[in-house]
């Protein structure tokens, strides 16, 4: 039986007792509101056994094109189960989002839908239960610039690669980063030999900086070998700030962008304090490279509110196991001997996640393990201004910013209507954006006309060829001119573009200014001026 009551569905499956029957029929037939709370308390004295009670929400797929705004179910979803905590935390067993569709005689749009199952213990709770029925939520808003993809109703490529990083527990502050990017302005290429000493000895004079810092650990100290700065020198080459080639390892690709950059948006009177322009580039660079686990610790704290560290890795390796258990089912889409077209993509997908998901399932000791995951990944955040720690409660609490990181990374599953695995194609599109919302309150409105962008967009792409210059003439990377330009129109000229957007613009046969040519085996491109 399911009962409604405001937009959601409370469904409860149970037996009644006899003489219940016809008066159900009567009062609480089929789709029933719950207008007021003494009916909850007469269906309870009526069930004699619950089997099961879930909150459900939906969104009915084939209304999106007529959308004036977006619906995040996602949002909705996590929203509610807040509310839910603030009465038990033990209180759901499970949640998660599905595609349900009608007859198969009939085809339809499908309803896109939450439901979140609440754990046996409560069913009998009525208190729980008038906690549940008078929970408000505040409406979802989602950002205009997400709406024109809703009304397509098309997902946004995702190629299913998880993007995970290894990480030691020593890389904790960022700003390291910073400093490996004056380190290259004196050393274009070093030998992957001594490269480690090198760079630990040009970190010594910031010893004291960081000491002084709000957020202090992860210090780069002396030791013989370099062996202090080889973690951070390791994630650098796996987020491609660095490139290994025959043993030697040169300024990566975007490196080279912030390098270009970092004297006008990133100087700062303390190096390890990250600059509007520092988060923005370092954020693409976690979440393109480590979304798995960063996005996870971000829901594991936005649900919370509130967690010690001790909370946090007491649930973190169920969460991952979790996780990766919902993207091996969203892409198993062979059953009854049917096929999908992208049947062995996705059967590869799924290999690759139960390769994961068996590592994750064996680690012994975890909560060491852990270590080298949580804490890196709390500290980045903390950089981020995501979340701040209570010193007096030995608490991370979730912050403003971290609030609406989070709804926008659930607004990304709502487009393509299942998790993400891989983000690449959506920070490709909305970087800029996410960022102007989440950490400038949305401050930059981009100008009416579209002549002036792309005259600006023009405008940089050209001087990118002094700056990104190649071995062939009138050449430059498409990757490195795009990102420049994308931050140079939001820093400069207060323009929010995405990397996809201006690649589109430069792709138009109507531009006569440069020539695109984009190559699928460097997963990149070049731009010529015409």
């Amino acid at each position: 039986m399911i009962f409604e009551f405001s937009e959601y569905h409370y469904t409860f499956t149970f037996d009644i007792k006899d003489d219940f029957e016809e008066e159900i029929d009567e009062d609480f037939y089929s789709y029933n509101t719950l207008d007021d709370t003494s009916k909850i308390e007469r269906l309870l004295d009526e069930i004699s056994e619950f089997t099961s009670f879930e909150i459900k929400g939906y969104e009915y797929l084939g209304w999106r094109e007529d959308l004036t705004e977006g619906k995040s179910i996602t949002n909705e979803m996590y929203s509610l189960i807040k509310q839910i905590n603030l009465y038990g935390k033990n209180a759901i067993q499970n949640h998660y989002t599905d595609i349900k569709y009608g007859d198969a005689m009939c085809p339809d749009a499908g309803n896109y839908m939450f439901s979140i199952e609440i754990s046996e213990k409560f069913w009998w709770d009525v208190e729980f239960a008038k906690h549940i029925v008078k929970i408000k939520i505040d409406s979802i808003v989602v950002p205009e610039f997400y709406t024109i993809f809703f009304r397509k109703n098309q997902p946004i490529k995702d190629d299913k690669s998880l993007p995970i990083l290894s990480t030691n527990t020593k890389v904790r502050r960022l700003g390291y980063f910073k400093i490996l990017s004056l380190f290259l302005d004196e050393n274009k290429q070093i030998p992957t030999s001594n490269i480690n000493k090198r760079f630990e000895t040009f970190c010594l004079k910031y010893k004291d900086v960081l000491d002084n810092s709000e957020f202090n650990k992860g210090l780069i100290k002396e030791t013989k070998n370099g062996i202090s700065a080889k973690p951070y020198l390791e994630m650098a080459i796996d987020i491609e700030l660095l490139n290994k080639i025959n043993n030697i390892l040169y300024v990566g690709k975007s490196l080279k962008v912030y390098q270009a950059l970092k004297n006008d948006y990133s100087k700062s009177s303390n190096i390890f304090e990250l600059t509007t322009f520092d988060k923005m580039y370092f954020l693409e660079c976690i979440l393109r490279y480590d979304y798995f686990y960063f996005s996870n610790l971000l829901e594991l704290i936005y649900i919370e509110g509130k967690a010690t560290y001790s909370k946090i890795v007491s649930e973190f390796q169920s969460k991952l196991i979790k996780s990766l258990e919902e993207y091996k089912k969203q892409n198993q889409y062979s059953f009854q001997g049917y096929k999908s077209p992208t049947y062995n993509s996705d059967r590869k997908v799924v290999s690759k996640l139960d390769i994961i998901l068996n590592r994750i399932r064996k680690w012994e000791k975890a909560e060491v393990y852990l270590e080298h995951l949580i804490m890196p990944r709390l500290n980045w955040m903390l950089d981020f201004g995501i979340i701040s720690f209570d010193n007096s409660k030995n608490e991370y609490n979730i912050e403003k910013i971290g609030d609406n990181l989070f709804k926008h990374l659930c607004i990304w599953n709502d487009i393509n209507t299942e998790k993400i695995i891989s983000p690449s194609k959506f920070l490709d599109n909305f970087m800029i954006h996410l960022f102007d919302d989440c950490f400038n309150n949305n401050i930059v409105s981009n100008p009416d006309d579209i002549k002036s962008i792309l005259d600006r967009i023009y405008k940089h792409i050209e001087n990118s060829f002094e700056i990104f210059k190649t071995l062939a003439p009138n050449r430059v990377t498409a990757s490195q001119a795009a990102n420049y330009t994308k931050y140079k129109l939001y820093m400069d000229d207060k323009i929010k573009v995405g990397y996809s957007f201006i690649l589109n613009k430069l792709s138009e046969k109507e531009q006569d200014k440069f020539i695109f040519k984009y190559q699928e085996q460097y997963q990149d491109g070049y731009i010529q001026i015409k």
